[in-house]
């Protein structure tokens, strides 16, 4: 085990050393800059006749050379995670791992590594390259090329490859809009082809305006199947003290990817069981109240359907926040779902009651639900949710500013079942500069 966590000790290292050495002059006489953050994580949970799950794990996030935006820079974020248990694997996952060029002074910008794209063409991990030119103060156009991997890199193969081009326009009061070309190919075969277009129109000061939807290119879909994925979000300020937000979401794709290796994997499957071509759909409207300078209520109302199982649920919920009761510091906040329908869960309800003293904030609460993450055996992450009729969960979560670099984290929770329960704990230490 000492010899898996050996290279995240050398980067943690190297961050302490760049404290101590907060700027290193260079030929000029200009500083080299830096900025970065140390996560070191510990998470155990244990239930009912169980041997303790346990992993560690540590991040790394530095931007190294220039201010983004002064020239060349280098952006780093890495994660090691290690399973301690007898077994366990030891996983790296990278996030960013990249050489960027962008100057005041220049209309032309590149990045070259592993990046994400979700700020340009919106399509995710991208190992390759990314560059473009800026056509005015507002608008830009670019174009990329690459392998595409996820943060586990367990799809970093040449057969997968992803093209793309894009424009984006950053205007003042936050507004922007962005449209890209994107293309998907594996073994010289087009599995994919949209068109994503993202924006973000504030209308005043009454009215926000944000949506994405993506529209599938391949000329074998059928025109039925062409929005793939379509998400609107509106809020309005009706007054000082009231705004109302509404929102729809809709989505359908598949993969085919997954599809070819499970066929091959195990030919006597069915079409019908591989070929998950999901449609869903959400809409609802939430309506906000401030009837005093510390206390908010909320009511909302959301449709959730399955359309491919013929499948709808309902949920009315409702909300409070309390801040500085009596000017105690004490802060209290809950919520209520009423769930309906013909494959709703039961009736939801969250607590929590919180108090500042100083560099020290704690926070305890209480759910008839558990939220949470599941680990598979290949290291991918699913978010898991359970709510059974007795089921309980209590936890209690403290943060400690010791200085302005560090920061410590410690959070538990017990879940309760009729036969079962869990312990679960998580600690966290935060390093910045």
């Amino acid at each position: 085990m000492v010899k898996t966590i050996r290279p995240m000790r050398k980067i943690v290292l190297l961050l302490l050393l760049l404290i101590r050495h907060p700027g290193i002059a260079d030929d000029q006489g200009q500083a080299f800059y830096w900025r970065g953050a140390l996560y070191q994580d510990w998470m155990g949970f244990q239930g009912k006749s169980e041997t303790m799950f346990s992993q560690l794990s540590t991040r790394l996030h530095l931007t190294l050379w220039n201010r983004p935006g002064d020239g060349w820079t280098i952006n780093l974020d890495l994660r090691n995670r290690l399973v301690m248990n007898e077994g366990g694997g030891n996983s790296l996952m990278v996030y960013n791992a990249y050489l960027a060029y962008d100057a005041p002074g220049s209309r032309f910008f590149l990045s070259l590594g592993q990046m994400n794209l979700y700020d340009t063409a919106g399509t995710g991990q991208l190992a390759g390259v990314l560059a473009g030119f800026k056509l005015n103060r507002n608008l830009s156009a670019g174009a990329y090329g690459g392998l595409e991997t996820d943060i586990y890199n367990t799809r970093t193969s040449f057969n997968y490859q992803k093209f793309g081009v894009y424009f984006r326009y950053l205007g003042q009061g936050a507004r922007q809009f962005s449209l890209s070309y994107n293309l998907v190919r594996f073994k010289a075969i087009t599995e994919r082809q949209f068109l994503l277009a993202n924006a973000l129109m504030p209308l005043g000061k009454i009215l926000i305006l944000y949506g994405n939807m993506e529209i599938e290119m391949d000329p074998l879909v059928k025109p039925a199947d062409r929005l793939s994925q379509l998400f609107v979000n509106a809020r309005a300020n009706l007054t000082r003290y009231a705004d109302i937000t509404a929102s729809y979401s809709s989505g359908r794709g598949m993969d085919y990817h997954q599809f070819l290796l499970e066929q091959s994997q195990d030919p006597s499957l069915q079409n019908s069981t591989i070929e998950r071509f999901y449609y869903n759909k959400s809409y609802g409207v939430r309506f906000n109240l401030k009837p005093g300078r510390n206390l908010r209520l909320h009511i909302s109302r959301q449709e959730s359907e399955l359309a491919d199982l013929g499948i709808r649920n309902h949920t009315l919920g409702f909300g409070f926040s309390i801040a500085q009761i009596l000017k105690s510091g004490i802060s209290l906040y809950g919520n209520y779902n009423l769930n309906r329908g013909g494959s709703s869960e039961a009736d939801t309800y969250y607590l929590s009651a919180s108090r500042s003293f100083g560099k020290l904030a704690w926070t305890l609460s209480y759910a008839n639900f558990y939220n949470g993450v599941l680990f598979s055996g290949n290291g991918s992450p699913q978010v898991i949710r359970i709510k059974v009729p007795d089921q309980h969960t209590i936890s209690t979560d403290l943060f400690l500013i010791l200085s302005r670099s560090l920061a410590i984290s410690l959070d538990y929770s017990y879940l309760q079942q009729t036969e079962y329960f869990e312990h679960q704990l998580f600690m966290r230490l935060i390093l910045r500069k």
